[in-house]
């Protein structure tokens, strides 16, 4: 073994090395603040949450400010699925999620399940003062963020405005992905057809023009560059966050391709002749179809979305109460449980109630599914949101806000989507170790080509090293089971 072989080992050895504690070392945890009989942190989030690991104490209030720093689909929504918390994150906006979580490690992470990060709440801990642990705890003022309160006290209004403004957002993230994308397959795909036209038939039909190294170049660099940012900037982020993810090995994987291939267009006389072959198409359609993938998926959330949005609209706006011998309308919001309320027919049911007098059909099909009004007459129950049909009804208010079906079914819709499938746990942990160990494979393939290929061990070594970057991209495995659990919810809602 030649000194350059010695060499080349030791300095894999040590990058492995280096790479495994970069990604695995304990984290530095980063304490609440408490004031005012409140714990409260801020956590930046720009492809990933600084800090991301938090350490909070049980029986004390705590806000998470959560500061977004960027747009995008990825990050717009947080969810803590063991407390069956999720809150949805404006662009370039403040929110704060109130929790009250017992002891215990708690993860949390973007509802694409990309990016992560950790609470721990620990019954011995106390949350430390500013400056402790290294960091400056959060003393900004909460009050620039809106309020998004855990579980079952978020209110319906609440709820709705969070909706409408994560629906604007993602209307936004479906326009620029759809222009990405477009771009993208208007510029690959006549690279595409002449690479493969020319490896499938040999034949010299296929266009020779595009086959040119520099003219794939020009083709594919705005796709390397404008398709691909979205995917690029979450991915080094990512990785400067030591929280490697999916972009994280696509962003390796197309920039290995596209610097490789750069590099034969610019100075072919470094590479022996069989081996200066470029993969401009295999970046460009990489790029393309992962941007055509997350525009598919935010199109699928969006749905999701509508689903509660739709529930939202079931409920009805005002109530018809009696007080004092009066008759009034009144928002529904201010109807409390004792109200005697009036009902016309064709008019919506306002809350959860027991019928005082009258009779009617009401529709509840929303609730049961059945086609067929069900009679009512007094001392019967009436469902908020459902349909009185024929007669007038009087009924006596029994739940409201928060406590009726419509609002139960609603919480019940939200906690499913904030909660984590066990398969989707395995996925996590899996893809925690994929990254770097398939940068490690790389690195291990590029020392045993080296030392023990043949010449050109070099670029022989190089191009066995890309091409484990390139082909090590299963973005299912980090994408399609969050994504079918937000469908399937979406499908029940």
């Amino acid at each position: 073994m030649s000194v350059a072989d010695i060499a080349v080992v030791i300095a894999a050895a040590a990058a492995i090395a280096g790479i495994g504690w970069f990604f695995f070392a304990p984290r530095r945890a980063r304490a609440a603040e408490l004031s005012g009989g409140v714990q409260r942190i801020t956590v930046t989030v720009r492809g990933g949450y600084s800090p991301d690991v938090i350490r909070a104490r049980p029986g004390v209030p705590l806000e998470v400010v959560f500061d977004r720093q960027e747009s995008g689909d990825c990050t717009s929504r947080v969810v803590f699925p063991d407390l069956a918390v999720s809150a949805s994150l404006p662009a370039f906006g403040q929110t704060t999620v109130r929790l009250a979580p017992p002891a215990g490690s708690f993860s949390f992470a973007c509802g694409m399940n990309m990016i992560h990060g950790t609470l721990i709440v620990d019954p011995d801990g106390t949350p430390a003062a500013a400056g402790d642990d290294g960091a400056q705890a959060d003393t900004g003022p909460v009050s620039r963020a809106p309020a998004i309160s855990a579980g079952p006290s978020a209110s319906e209004a609440q709820a709705a405005e969070a909706e409408a403004a994560e629906a604007a957002g993602r209307r936004a993230g479906i326009t620029d992905l759809t222009r990405r994308v477009l771009t993208g397959a208007v510029l690959t795909a006549p690279v595409l057809f002449a690479v493969m036209a020319h490896e499938v038939f040999k034949a010299g039909w296929a266009p020779g023009a595009l086959l040119n190294h520099w003219a794939q170049l020009a083709l594919i660099t705005p796709v390397m560059f404008y398709t691909g940012w979205p995917v690029h900037r979450t991915g080094w982020l990512a990785l400067a966050h030591r929280s490697p993810d999916m972009n994280s090995l696509i962003t390796l994987g197309t920039v290995a391709a596209y610097g490789y291939s750069l590099l034969v267009t610019l100075a072919p006389g470094l590479f022996p002749a069989d081996v200066r072959g470029v993969y401009f198409e295999a970046a460009g359609t990489i790029l393309t179809l992962i941007l055509l993938g997350r525009l598919i998926e935010t199109r699928a959330r969006a749905g999701t979305g509508q689903a509660i949005r739709e529930l939202l609209g079931l409920q009805a706006r005002t109530a018809r109460v009696v007080r004092g011998g009066t008759e009034a309308e009144i928002p529904v919001e201010d109807v409390i449980a004792g109200d005697e309320v009036v009902i016309r027919p064709g008019e919506k049911i306002p809350v959860d109630a027991v019928v005082l007098s009258g009779s009617s059909a009401v529709d509840e099909s929303m609730v049961t599914g059945e086609p067929m009004p069900a009679a009512k007459r007094a001392g019967d129950t009436v469902i908020g949101a459902t349909i009185n049909t024929t007669g007038s009804l009087r009924v006596r208010a029994e739940k409201v806000g928060a406590d009726t079906m419509l609002a139960q079914i609603i919480k019940l819709v939200q906690q499913a989507q904030a909660s984590k499938a066990p398969i989707q746990r395995l996925a996590d942990a899996v893809s925690g170790y994929f990254v770097p160990m398939v940068i490690a494979i790389a690195i291990t393939t590029f020392t045993i080509w080296f030392t023990a290929g043949p010449a050109p061990a070099l670029t022989l070594a190089l191009v066995s090293a890309v091409a484990v970057l390139i082909i090590a991209c299963p973005c299912a495995l980090g994408l399609a089971t969050p994504l079918s659990v937000m469908v399937g919810t979406g499908k029940g809602a």
